[in-house]
């Protein structure tokens, strides 16, 4: 039970880390990332320690466990319909640290960037991943 929390902590950090990338922190990011903190049960006191606070890197053991989260960080990144090159290689990195194909990385986020909404779909995302598993 710890080990999940702690990986729900790493990918909240995460998530707080990608809305600074840009140095504009909006309002939509912020209700966004606390969304996701209540609907993984992390608690508001943990939420502002990791808006202060560095937390270590904890990323989940399975692939199917990574992409979703690699998915709120994509929402994350459109959520302003801004999508800046620091984000672009934030998440980047991420998916590559959370052990996800790079190239299944890349196409996601070019997929994205096209998106007049810059926004994808978890069916499309999954069918990319699934293209190179």
């Amino acid at each position: 039970m710890e080990n999940t929390y702690n990986e729900k902590l790493s990918h909240i950090s995460d998530l707080v880390k990608l809305s600074r990338a840009d140095n504009d922190e909006s309002q939509l990011e912020n209700i966004f990332i606390e969304k996701i903190a209540k609907k993984l049960g992390v608690s508001k006191i943990d939420l502002d320690r990791i808006k202060n606070d560095e937390i270590g890197f904890h990323p989940p053991k399975f692939e199917f466990e990574a992409i979703p989260q690699f998915h709120r960080l994509i929402i994350l990144m459109g959520i302003d319909f801004r999508v800046d090159e620091a984000e672009v290689s934030f998440c980047r990195e991420l998916g590559i640290r959370l052990g996800l194909n790079p190239t299944a990385v890349n196409e996601v986020l070019d997929v994205m960037q096209k998106q007049p909404s810059k926004m994808m779909s978890p069916i499309t995302m999954n069918e990319i991943f699934r293209k190179y598993n």
